[in-house]
């Protein structure tokens, strides 16, 4: 069933046998997922590091009130960091212990 958002459109699925609710933004971006909490999963663009859409896991079992977007904003980018890649200075740092080992 498609409902309308600042961005667009999105569409939602409830799949009753597993108890998962999907939401997607319908981007079609390649995306992974990063698990927020044991409710929430967001599914996170590959290329924009942006949400794409999310699952609410056992919906059917959420008995708290929802919570709201600086408090998803948060989990997300908590979570977000806690995945992140190597930077650069992490990666310059792996080159020149690797040189001074091999050089030595």
């Amino acid at each position: 069933m498609p409902g309308s958002n600042v961005g667009g459109e999105w569409d939602e699925l409830y799949d009753r046998e597993n108890d998962v609710y999907y939401v997607s933004f319908g981007t079609g971006e390649p995306s992974y997922c990063v698990e927020v909490d044991d409710v929430l999963v967001v599914e996170v663009g590959l290329f924009s590091s942006l949400p794409t859409g999310y699952r609410l896991l056992n919906k059917s079992k959420i008995q708290t009130k929802p919570i709201s977007n600086q408090e998803i904003k948060k989990r997300l980018s908590d979570a977000l960091r806690a995945l992140a890649a190597p930077t650069m200075g992490d990666r310059e740092a792996a080159v020149g212990r690797s040189l001074d080992k091999v050089l030595a």
